[in-house]
């Protein structure tokens, strides 16, 4: 029972830094839709929460290289690489045409995800990094839809049309990733 209320404790902590970052997102997309009045502050938010996210999802791929064990999660992995890689970049150039400073680092619930993945090998790696693409990506289409279906800036907006097709192939990818 104590464990139990112990990872409940770590699971709101979680929970509290990505509300914490997401309100700082917020906060620095107001200050961006100061600046460019064209810009809505939903829109720069997303464009840094989805900066953020496409960092860590390199960098979890980058750590899933190095310590997975099965040949489909290093293929998956350099998949991510790959994709999110072209996406970061897409997504920097539209940002800066947007007047939006891009996220220089990931986001608090990230790196807690990062670095207990780093404390893994094998197997154990394997099954944990699987779960977190699949809870990612399942976060990550939820906000690209929401994005496509009611963004104001149609360049945004279009940005996040064009990205949900390649994040349910990825989340399909990571859901057939051996969980246990």
């Amino acid at each position: 029972m104590d464990r139990n209320w112990g990872m409940a404790l770590a699971l709101l902590a979680l929970a509290g830094c990505a509300e914490t970052q997401r309100g700082a997102d917020t906060m620095a997309a107001a200050v961006t839709a100061q600046t460019n009045p064209t810009l809505s502050t939903s829109d720069a938010a997303f464009m840094t929460t989805a900066g953020r996210d496409g960092m860590a999802e390199v960098r979890l791929a980058q750590l899933a290289e190095r310590n997975g064990n099965s040949p489909a999660v290093k293929r998956f992995a350099g998949r991510m690489v790959a994709d999110h890689g072209k996406a970061n970049q897409e997504l920097i150039a539209l940002a800066q045409a947007k007047q939006v400073t891009p996220p220089e680092s990931i986001g608090a619930e990230q790196q807690q995800i990062y670095d207990n993945l780093s404390k893994l090998r094998g197997r154990a790696f394997d099954r944990a990094y699987a779960a977190a693409m699949v809870q990612n990506h399942q976060q990550d289409l939820q906000a690209f839809r929401q994005q496509a279906e009611s963004g104001t800036d149609r360049d945004v907006k279009a940005f996040a049309a064009r990205h949900v097709p390649v994040l349910e192939e990825h989340l399909r990818m990571a859901q057939a990733l051996p969980q246990r």
